[in-house]
C-alpha cells in the first residue's frame, strides 16, 4: 500500500484513512501510541466499508468506541483501528421507538451513539431504566461490550438483543441478551481476545414507560452528582471493579494512596478509583500504578483488585 493518501469508499461518502495516527487523540485517558491506519466510522455503512477494506488488505482490525475504559499501549496498535462513534446530531434517523404492549417500548439505537445521549433521549421520551447513563463517557456499543453500569443499573438490565457483524463471514447476526452472558462489568464479547470476531452494530432495549418530568429530574440529579464526586480531565473512568461487599475507591483511600503518582499519572484526590493523566502519562506509568495499588491493597486488606479498564495494544 504505497499511496500517500488512502481513502475508503462508503455509501455515505469518502472516509479518509489516517496513517500512524496517535491513539491518544481517541481515548479519554489521552494515552496511546500510533495506529498503523485509523478511520472514523459514524454509521453502520461506514463500519462495513472499513472492515471490507481491511479484509481486502489483510489487515487486523481493532474497533474502539468512545475511548473510555481503555488503556492503549505506548507502541500503539498494528493494522486498522476503526473508531465507531457519531455526534448526537446524526442519530435522529437511527433512533427507533416501537410500542411493545401498553407499558413498554422497544428502543433500538446504533452502537456509535454516545451513551450519555441515550440516557437523555430515552428520559425525554418518558422511557425509564437508562437515566443512569446520562453524563457517562463512551458509546452504546462499548458500554454493552463492557456491561457498563452505575447507580445500581447496568446495560444488561433492559437489553433485549443486539445486531453483530461476523468479521469472518461478513454476515449480520442477532444475539439475545442471554447469548451475551452478561455479568458484573463483563460479557462474552469483552472476554474474547482481540482482534475480535464480532462487532456490535445496533442494540435494542425494552424499556418501561415512566413519568417524563421525574425521569428528566433524575437525569439532571445524576449529572450534577458526577460533576461533584468524580474527577474531570483525562481519565478512563473506574480503574478497578468493586470487590464483593466493598468499593475499590474506599480500599485505595483507606490504604492512604489518594494522590499517589507515578510518572505522569496519579490517583485522583476526588475519587480514589480514578487515575488522572496530568499531561505526560504513558501506558507504562498506568500499569505501574495499577500494580503498586494492587500490591498495597492486597497486603493491607487481603483483597486483590481486578482492573476494569481494558488494556490493548503493544508496549
Amino acid at each position: 500500500m504505497n499511496e500517500r493518501t488512502v481513502t475508503i469508499q462508503s455509501p455515505t461518502g469518502i472516509l479518509p484513512v489516517k496513517r500512524n495516527e496517535p491513539l491518544s487523540r481517541y481515548t479519554t485517558f489521552r494515552i496511546g501510541g500510533p495506529a498503523d491506519f485509523l478511520v472514523r466510522a459514524a454509521t453502520r455503512d461506514d463500519v462495513l466499508a472499513a472492515l471490507a477494506w481491511a479484509d481486502q488488505h489483510q489487515l487486523p482490525v481493532t474497533v474502539i468506541g468512545g475511548g473510555s475504559n481503555l488503556l492503549v499501549g505506548d507502541r500503539g496498535i498494528r493494522g486498522l483501528v476503526v473508531v465507531v462513534r457519531a455526534p448526537s446530531t446524526q442519530l435522529d434517523d437511527q433512533f427507533r421507538i416501537e410500542p411493545d404492549g401498553q407499558d413498554h417500548a422497544l428502543v433500538t439505537v446504533p452502537a456509535q451513539a454516545p451513551i450519555s445521549w441515550l440516557g437523555h433521549a430515552t428520559s425525554a421520551q418518558g422511557l425509564a431504566g437508562l437515566e443512569w447513563t446520562a453524563g457517562l463517557p463512551g458509546v452504546v456499543g462499548g458500554a454493552v461490550v463492557n456491561n457498563a453500569g452505575a447507580h445500581g443499573g447496568e446495560m444488561a438490565d433492559y437489553l433485549v438483543s443486539l445486531t453483530l457483524l461476523d468479521t469472518e463471514t461478513f454476515d449480520l447476526v442477532q444475539w439475545t441478551q442471554a447469548m451475551l452472558e452478561p455479568r458484573y462489568r463483563m460479557t462474552t464479547l469483552k472476554a474474547a481476545p482481540r482482534p475480535r470476531r464480532w462487532v456490535v452494530l445496533e442494540v435494542t432495549f425494552r424499556l418501561p414507560y415512566g413519568d417524563r418530568a421525574e425521569l428528566q429530574s433524575r437525569v439532571a440529579e445524576l449529572t450534577r452528582w458526577r460533576r461533584v464526586h468524580q474527577p474531570t480531565g483525562a481519565c478512563a473512568g473506574s480503574v478497578f471493579t468493586n470487590p464483593p461487599g466493598t468499593y475499590a475507591g474506599y480500599l485505595i483511600e483507606q490504604a492512604g494512596l489518594k494522590g499517589l503518582q507515578i510518572g505522569g499519572v496519579k490517583v485522583s484526590e476526588r475519587h480514589a478509583n480514578f487515575f488522572i493523566n496530568t499531561g505526560t502519562a504513558t501506558a507504562a506509568d498506568v500499569r505501574a500504578l495499577i500494580a503498586m495499588i494492587q500490591e498495597v491493597v492486597q497486603q493491607r486488606f487481603g483483597i486483590v483488585l481486578v482492573p476494569e479498564i481494558e488494556q490493548i495494544g503493544e508496549e
